[in-house]
């Protein structure tokens, strides 16, 4: 029986060089392999490098996929520009981890998830996904916290210890719309209704982008010789990150109002879960609420015309056409419910009895109608 596995690394802050592509070539012949990307995709066999150590090496972000439920992101960060203490937390065993090299942080989010429906192939993942990396150098970790909402669900029967984490602080702007913390939530199995319960506990609005003013008044207060350093660096080479590390300068100058829940009174992950149920029985109950009522204008507007409509019935049902019966039917089974609503439901059985004899012989159209569960 065939598997399926999808390893995609990105390169995003310097390319790969000539000899990097060919050192990674001699881990896989069939490798889709250029100076930003390095693809594998498996239905037999595996992967004979270690993700890890090429992270560590190589690349900027990671993605895998596998057919029986396995999920990794993996993102590499500047260590200049994003401070481990940050993420710490947020860390949870077997779901959200960290590392350090001398130069990057590597945060490594993973499910391992089995019958959660069927799997989805890696193509198109990376793309949704790649933003968070310039989210979190930005200070923004709502993406850590839903890597904290991972995992095991803790709403099983019997409660564990793993419900009864207590949340990490909850980043403002958790509950507004954002593909890539979308894309996160769905890659992670992480229900919608979730992170909504999480995000009631702190509703406040994520950092906006920071007025050119306030940058430009910041910039004016540089020294001569920083900004001889800057435009230097500037005119010797591209570097990516220079302008996420005048920005990171910036907002530790500017530090924001943390905003976060109160130690105090956090929440177990048992309780998120609770609250998550609770919130998805209430949108159902409103859909079907909305349903209804939706039903109701269709029934009243059905009965201005009720004589006209029985007989279309009539009309269709003594055709010979498939579609005609099944179109005939479906009026029955409004003229029923019409009935109901408005509690003549004798006066519909009596005219539908005649319909029937009248159309005895007819035992497909009749099955038709029990299938229906006009009887």
């Amino acid at each position: 029986m065939s598997t399926y596995q999808y390893y995609e690394f990105r390169a995003v802050d310097r390319p790969l060089t000539s000899a990097q592509q060919k050192e990674l070539r001699e881990l896989s012949t069939r490798a889709d392999i250029t100076a930003t990307r390095f693809v594998n995709v498996y239905n037999y066999g595996d992967f004979k490098g270690d993700p890890d150590r090429l992270m560590e090496r190589y690349f900027d972000a990671f993605v895998y996929l596998s057919s029986w439920g396995s999920r990794e992101l993996q993102l590499r960060l500047p260590r200049k520009l994003f401070d481990p203490a940050l993420a710490q937390p947020y860390l949870r065993e077997d779901v959200l981890s960290l590392r350090t090299t001398r130069e990057h942080v590597i945060l490594k989010l993973g499910v391992d998830v089995e019958d959660e429906g069927e799997w989805t192939e890696g193509e198109g993942w990376f793309d949704s996904l790649l933003p968070l990396r310039e989210a979190l150098i930005a200070g923004d970790l709502r993406a850590l916290y839903i890597g904290w909402l991972a995992g095991r669900s803790g709403d099983e029967d019997e409660e564990d210890a793993d419900g009864e984490q207590q949340e990490p602080p909850v980043p403002p702007g958790l509950g507004e719309s954002s593909t890539p913390l979308r894309a996160l939530a769905d890659f992670l199995f992480v229900p919608r209704s979730l992170v909504t319960a999480a995000a009631k506990a702190n509703p406040t609005p994520a950092s906006s982008a920071v007025p050119k003013e306030a940058l430009a008044r910041w910039l004016s207060t540089l020294t001569t010789e920083e900004k001889d350093a800057l435009l230097l660096r500037v005119m010797e080479g591209p570097e990516p990150l220079l302008g996420a590390e005048l920005l990171h300068r910036y907002r530790e100058a500017h530090p924001p109002g943390q905003g976060s829940r109160a130690a105090g009174t956090r929440r177990t992950l048992g309780e998120l879960h609770a609250s998550a149920m609770a919130h998805e029985a209430e949108q159902e109950r409103r859909q079907a609420q909305r349903a209804a009522q939706t039903r109701v204008r269709q029934l009243e507007a059905l009965a201005a015309r009720e004589h006209e409509v029985w007989r279309e019935v009539q009309s269709l049902l003594a055709t010979q056409k498939s579609a005609d019966h099944q179109r005939g039917v479906q009026l029955l089974v409004d003229l029923r419910d019409l009935a109901q609503h408005r509690g003549s439901l004798v006066d519909f059985q009596k005219k539908f009895a005649r319909l029937r004899e009248e159309n005895a012989r007819r035992r497909a159209l009749l099955r038709r109608m029990d299938e229906a569960g006009l009887v």
